[in-house]
């Protein structure tokens, strides 16, 4: 018996040990994408071993390759190389949503890139949008890219859904600055300036986060700007 629970508590012990070995490879890889530390991430998604990471992980180097290729000066390879790995995952595991996240966030980056994509690949960003929405109903990352699509998208916006999506993120993560500021984003568009300078207010009192440093510093900036233009608009009776 003695035997027996030294052998179970090793494995708990090697099971946490590698749970937080596969965090730490997750959290790096987001304080590289939040701090712009292009250089770094490079380096760093080179030297992985796929077949040694979580599926989880994977979709994180997923994200990682897209966003260099998105700010990071990177060519149209890492854009494929991270859709061929997402599209890879998709196939081994066809319910679990970041799976779709990961390959949402590369074909909107393609976007960003070149709007008049738009026209060919905003069914194929709401699809894995969708199968993520679906697979992750807690999770907040898809239902807040879904907003900022249905809020951002170049032809015909959807403010509706947008503002459905982003209460669905927000929801699944009460404490995520950027979504507050995009809401205010979105109530600027419908013209109810008193409750988009309630959430850019909110965004300054929202504590940055070190993983997303510059981009938390960057949504801080822009409800600043903002909202010294919405309170000339807001006319509260």
């Amino acid at each position: 018996m003695r035997r027996l629970l030294s052998f179970l508590f090793v494995c708990f012990v090697l099971f946490n040990v590698l749970v937080l070995a596969q965090s730490e490879i997750s959290y790096k890889i987001q304080y590289m994408i939040g701090n712009r530390q292009a250089k770094e991430l490079d380096e760093f998604l080179k030297n992985l071993d796929l077949e040694r990471l979580s599926v989880s992980e994977i979709c994180d180097v997923v994200i990682g390759y897209t966003e260099l290729y998105s700010w990071g000066g990177k060519g149209y390879e890492y854009s494929e190389k991270a859709y061929n790995i997402a599209d890879r995952v998709i196939k081994e595991n066809p319910k679990y949503w970041k799976g779709y996240y990961s390959l949402a966030v590369v074909l909107s980056h393609r976007v960003q890139k070149n709007n008049l994509l738009a026209l060919t690949l905003v069914g194929k960003i709401d699809y894995n949008l969708n199968k993520a929405m679906e697979y992750g109903p807690n999770e907040w990352e898809p239902f807040f890219l879904a907003g900022v699509r249905n809020l951002e998208v170049p032809l015909f916006p959807n403010l509706a859904l947008a503002e459905e999506y982003l209460g669905r993120s927000l929801k699944n993560n009460p404490n995520h600055l950027y979504t507050y500021y995009m809401y205010g984003r979105l109530f600027e568009k419908k013209k109810d300036y008193c409750k988009a300078l309630e959430y850019y207010t909110k965004v300054l009192e929202l504590p940055i986060r070190p993983e997303w440093k510059f981009v938390d510093e960057g949504a801080k900036d822009d409800a600043k700007k903002r909202i010294s233009e919405v309170e000339k608009l807001c006319t509260k009776k």
